[in-house]
């Protein structure tokens, strides 16, 4: 399950004890300990990253974990070959509870794609919680949903948008990005960095919108600056998770 690369890159998910800060009213658990109790439910670590610090141990920093399922494979290849997962963010210095997301990586972009809407709410865990009791309410809440999650994709892709609703739809990235003032154009945003990926549907339009919003190399309006990859943890959560809701808004004002 672990690397000695994941040991090096990202020692806050081996913290043995919390920040010093922390009262003892704080119940420590270590990422470690839910990994392994996640483990055992078949899940296996595909990616981790840790936010830096200015202040304190790299080793109490906030992370995020992305996990798959074993038996849990690829599926709607016509949309891209979705894998769906889980992403379990949590720090040992305070900075943020215990959360999972359900999401989707999309094979044809290697893009991670995280929804946390009022269908699917993100997980949030009290540090009284025990690591298997985490790791059963995610196994519960993923396999509960994850047909939800699909059904979404599939019916994304039967949604076409005019113009002016993926520009309007382009208007919200920007502004949950890069902020309204942002010399972002919004139609810049909506660019296919491949083939596969034009085309008028709500699907296809949202992937663009997330793509150049989370990965970078957006010219801002007349500048020679672009815009660099998004690696703020607490900031892509708010990212995918913002625009995941806009277009699914938008795909119930077509119902």
């Amino acid at each position: 399950m672990m690397t000695n690369d994941l040991t090096s890159r990202v020692p806050s998910l081996f913290a043995t004890s919390p920040a010093e800060h922390l009262s003892d009213r704080y119940k420590f658990i270590s990422t470690h300990e839910y990994l392994e109790a996640l483990d055992s439910h078949g899940w296996a670590v595909a990616e981790a990253t840790q936010a830096k610090v200015r202040k304190g141990s790299p080793e109490h920093a906030k992370h995020l974990v992305t996990l798959r399922h074993r038996d849990q494979g690829a599926s709607r290849p016509e949309l891209g070959s979705i894998i769906p997962q889980i992403l379990l963010l949590n720090s040992h210095n305070g900075t943020s509870l215990t959360q999972g997301f359900l999401g989707m990586f999309r094979l044809l972009c290697k893009n991670g794609l995280m929804a946390a809407t009022s269908m699917f709410t993100a997980f949030s865990f009290r540090h009284t919680q025990s690591a298997k009791e985490v790791a059963e309410v995610l196994t519960d809440g993923f396999f509960g949903r994850v047909d939800n999650l699909l059904g979404t994709a599939d019916r994304w892709a039967d949604i076409r948008l005019t113009n002016e609703e993926q520009i309007e739809l382009a208007i919200v990235a920007r502004n949950i990005r890069f902020g309204a003032d942002s010399p972002v154009d919004p139609s810049e945003l909506l660019t296919a960095r491949r083939s596969q990926d034009q085309g008028d549907n709500l699907w296809l339009t949202f992937n663009r919108l997330q793509e150049n919003v989370t990965q970078g190399g957006v010219r801002f309006n007349g500048m020679r600056r672009m815009s660099r990859q998004l690696r703020n943890i607490g900031q892509s959560v708010d990212v995918n998770t913002g625009l995941w809701e806009a277009a699914e808004n938008l795909a119930l004002a077509h119902d």
